[in-house]
């Protein structure tokens, strides 16, 4: 855990890797979509798991059976990607976070920081990953489709989406804490020199 947050930390102290993690997520992302895209064509119009916000355990197995080899295949490749992105993502956002916390909250990031708090910035990474794992073990390992299986899918699914939500939400918070703070100094001093 110390080694992961050591890594947060350097996406918040150096702007040339904070802007390689902006970069590999931002690739990352647009493959996503790519693949996607390819996949839709070939399943129906359906999109793999992971795009799916509003999956449940009755639309993963209604979808089962309509895979193919080509769909196989480009899930595969969606997945190897998707354990790209998710990393890359909690590496940028749990630096930005960092250094907005250290910039606007320096006491509130001291703690956090001997807590090793910033590595909870990688829960929807850790999540994203079971998720994939257990997709590709519903896709390629199970003979037919497993409802057990396919509830434990969701789940991971929405533990992923909830834990993003937070880490995004707290993120911009943050963000809009320091621009808030900075503005009210540069107010203040304004009126300090009239």
């Amino acid at each position: 855990m110390l080694q992961l947050q050591g890594l947060i930390l350097r996406f918040s102290r150096s702007l040339l890797a904070f802007i390689a993690g902006i970069l590999v997520f931002c690739l990352s992302f647009y493959g996503l979509f790519t693949i996607t895209a390819a996949f839709s064509a070939v399943t129906g119009g359906f999109q793999p798991f992971d795009m799916q916000n509003d999956l449940d355990v009755a639309g993963v197995l209604a979808q089962l059976p309509l895979y193919t080899e080509d769909s196989r295949r480009l899930y595969a490749w969606f997945a190897a990607t998707d354990f790209v992105f998710p990393l890359a993502g909690g590496f940028a956002f749990g630096g930005a976070a960092a250094f907005l916390m250290r910039h606007g909250m320096p006491s509130l990031y001291a703690r956090f920081e001997a807590r090793r708090g910033f590595v909870l910035f990688l829960l929807p990474t850790l999540f994203d990953y079971l998720e994939n794992g257990v997709a590709l073990a519903v896709i390629f390992l199970v003979p037919s489709p497993s409802q057990p299986l396919a509830t434990v899918l969701v789940g991971f699914h929405q533990l992923k989406l909830g834990t993003l939500i937070l880490a995004h939400s707290t993120t911009l918070l943050l963000a809009l804490f320091l621009v808030l703070r900075k503005a009210g100094g540069l107010v203040a001093r304004s009126f300090q020199a009239r």
